[in-house]
């Protein structure tokens, strides 16, 4: 979970280079910002396909393609909650948004305060293990509740998608319980993990909220888990998930090891869960970085030789669109 000290610093201007790989739809996209209210109260970027002519902006030194504050496009729509990594941002993964926007999906990304660039204090608390899930639920209720999106939004074609932390989150969202004393033995037998273990060998999830619960949420109908934290699930905390999932991994990564994170997750699922994988590191489930980025973070945008994290985007996004069209169908 090292997207965590770095990302604390890019993810927050969206500052890549890759958005234009969403240009491959039929439709425009717009975007607006809105905010959870309530005890949950984040911010969150809503991604949807517009009508209004295309535009394109600067966030940090990144090129957004999506018209701000334009109408929804008329008819019913799925909807996708897209979840950042630890410290992570809303704009940390644009052009999956404006991919999936662009085929008709309106897409919520929420900032997760607590696990966020500008708010990383609950790392390793119950307010990153409990939390985030919680502000995916307060997620999908303000979008469900707005005026804009709401009525425009087929609440039977809900989905969720995820990196790292995020994709941890999904799992959540999609019927996964955490165990936290799993954390405690992971760490207890590989003290050397310190992307995960910052403490060695007595780290500890520290719980802020005692008493405070997972939500229970069946409102999910597909799920997408990028290169997921995984150490938390046991085979009785994933007995109840039962929507379709497809899972990706990355072929080399070194930030959650794959034998304890995602080829664990994937051994206690059936068979039929969708598996994928991209070539490279952790962080090749970034979207490709700018030059600059690339020079000022390159352990997190600079890939492996042979690695061309634009391509594998370009096929990671038209994946992920077809998994959703197939298990979000329509059912008129």
């Amino acid at each position: 979970m090292r997207s965590l000290r770095a990302v604390i610093l890019i993810l927050m201007c969206g500052v890549f280079a890759g958005q234009a790989l969403a240009r491959d739809g039929q439709m425009n996209v717009g975007i607006v910002s809105l905010a959870t209210g309530g005890e949950y109260d984040i911010p969150v970027a809503v991604w949807y396909p517009t009508a209004a002519p295309p535009t394109e902006w600067q966030t940090g030194s990144g090129l957004i393609h999506a018209t701000r504050d334009a109408a929804i496009a008329a008819g019913k729509h799925p909807l996708v909650i897209l979840s950042h990594g630890s410290g992570g941002s809303e704009f940390g993964h644009a052009d999956l948004a404006e991919a999936l926007a662009s085929h008709g999906y309106v897409v919520a990304t929420p900032r997760h305060l607590g696990d966020s660039y500008d708010r990383p204090e609950g790392r390793f608390t119950d307010v990153q293990i409990i939390g985030r899930p919680w502000q995916a639920v307060a997620t999908l209720d303000a979008v469900l509740a707005d005026k804009r999106f709401g009525p425009s939004i087929d609440a039977r074609r809900i989905g969720m998608a995820g990196f790292s932390a995020g994709a941890y989150t999904t799992m959540v969202m999609a019927g996964a319980k955490p165990d936290p004393a799993l954390y405690t033995a992971y760490c207890a037998a590989h003290a050397d993990d310190h992307e995960v273990c910052p403490a060695g060998g007595q780290s500890a999830l520290r719980r802020i909220r005692p008493g405070w619960n997972v939500p229970s949420d069946s409102r999910v109908r597909a799920a997408v888990a990028m290169a997921p934290f995984s150490i938390m699930f046991d085979a009785k905390g994933v007995a109840g998930v039962t929507i379709p999932l497809r899972i990706y991994k990355a072929s080399d990564d070194q930030v959650l090891r794959n034998r304890w994170n995602t080829d664990h997750l994937l051994s206690l699922l059936p068979a039929s869960v969708e598996r994928g994988e991209l070539a490279g590191g952790h962080y090749v489930f970034i979207a490709p970085c700018s030059d600059g980025m690339k020079a000022a973070m390159p352990f997190l945008c600079v890939d492996a030789p042979g690695v061309d994290r634009v391509a594998e985007h370009a096929r990671l996004n038209a994946e992920i669109i077809d998994f959703f069209d197939r298990k979000l169908p329509k059912t008129e």
